[in-house]
């Protein structure tokens, strides 16, 4: 067993960099028009940073199959941690539009490691209180898409150029890299359990964990999440700002939306309601408050629906890693891998389609694409209901 002081030091060093990489993610939302501008960004072009970053997502998620079981777990997430101040300090010199976009889809790589990582040793450390810790995580990555866009936002209003800006985040990426190293080190030169390479993911294992309803439904559920996510995070401050014509409400929708995450991922274990009704009222939840904020056609009721939204579906996430893993104990970085992977091939596919059909039919109908994902969410999510046995 791994002392209690260092497996709560290591455990902060985690939540830090999880912090960390929801202030760098945010720079997608904060500063999509400062890219659309600078680089005279058209159509679906407006969605591309986004999905690189996805693609790099799913590129270190299809790596992790391959790595996880020759690599201790702390390497991984050590790799990372040295990985993103170095990209984001190549974003800040204003590079060719190219290479911003290889950049984000190195930053993709690092957090996807960074995230499915984190979860599977989540569920490693505290097998008997998983829910809970799953959902500490991914809170703490809700504040830090609290912080992100009000620290990107009085950067610039600062005088700050949005580059520079970027710089800021190296710097802050790079105490990331320190506390984890302080925090990490002892663990990687130790023998415990957490430093230990994973059981390895085959793809006889990817093929067996699809073999399972349950399973399918559930990834499915975390691809119209992720898809869903995606579309809230990197268009809303730019529809309320631009096409509602109330900038002074933009940002502060998205610091409200992951203000509602937070807390909801903070206080959802608290309830003792089974996971997977969570996750069914979330979508169901989120389907009235955004459909009834599009409809307003304001922006400060949009801005508060996208609050309330944050609060009811913060909790679908974590619920549905913790679903995963536990029903794959055996291996836990698969059953965290899977429900990651299909998330991220929501944030790929989604940003430039908005992109394509805002251009085409405009912005309003581009962020209606939130609430169908919601609505077939719903569906989908009930039937987890009769299927989820958290013992298994």
């Amino acid at each position: 067993m791994i002392e209690q002081k260092r497996k709560r030091a290591y455990t902060i060093s985690l939540l830090f960099l999880m912090f960390i990489g929801a202030v760098c993610s945010s720079t997608q939302g904060v500063m999509l028009t400062n890219y659309i501008d600078y680089y005279g960004l058209q159509s679906s072009a407006q969605g591309l940073t986004s999905a690189f970053q996805s693609i790099g997502g799913i590129t270190a998620l299809l790596l992790i199959g391959i790595l996880v079981g020759r690599v201790h777990k702390s390497v991984i997430i050590m790799i990372t941690a040295v990985a993103v101040p170095v990209v984001f300090l190549t974003l800040g010199s204003k590079p060719p539009f190219v290479v911003l976009l290889i950049s984000y889809a190195l930053y993709g790589v690092a957090f996807g490691f960074e995230d499915s990582t984190s979860s599977s040793l989540m569920a490693d450390l505290y097998q008997r209180r998983s829910a809970v810790y799953m959902n500490l995580l991914h809170g703490i990555y809700g504040i830090g898409g609290l912080v992100g866009p009000i620290l990107l936002s009085s950067l610039v209003n600062a005088g700050l150029e949005w580059n520079q800006t970027l710089f800021v985040i190296a710097g802050l990426a790079f105490l990331g890299l320190i506390v984890y190293a302080v925090c990490g080190a002892p663990i990687m030169r130790s023998k415990v359990q957490v430093s230990k390479p994973a059981a390895r993911m085959r793809w006889s294992d990817v093929r067996s964990f699809l073999m399972e309803k349950r399973k399918r439904l559930l990834l499915l559920a975390a691809f119209l999440y992720g898809a869903h996510q995606i579309a809230i995070t990197g268009w809303s401050m730019r529809y309320i700002s631009e096409f509602l014509g109330t900038p002074q409400y933009g940002a502060l929708a998205l610091s409200l939306y992951w203000i509602g995450i937070t807390v909801s991922r903070f206080i959802a274990p608290r309830f003792g309601i089974a996971r997977s009704k969570i996750v069914v009222f979330g979508f169901v939840a989120t389907t009235l408050i955004l459909g009834a904020g599009l409809a307003s056609g304001n922006g400060f009721v949009m801005m508060l629906c996208c609050g309330l939204a944050g609060i009811v579906e913060g909790a679908v996430l974590p619920m549905l890693l913790d679903m995963s893993c536990s029903w794959q104990i055996e291996n836990t970085s698969l059953g965290s891998t899977m429900v990651i992977f299909v998330l991220y091939i929501g944030f790929i596919l989604i940003p430039p389609a908005i992109g394509a059909i805002a251009a085409l039919a405009g912005i309003t109908v581009g962020m209606l694409t939130t609430v169908v994902f919601s609505v077939i969410g719903s569906f989908v999510t009930f039937k987890l209901t009769r299927m989820d046995d958290p013992g298994r």
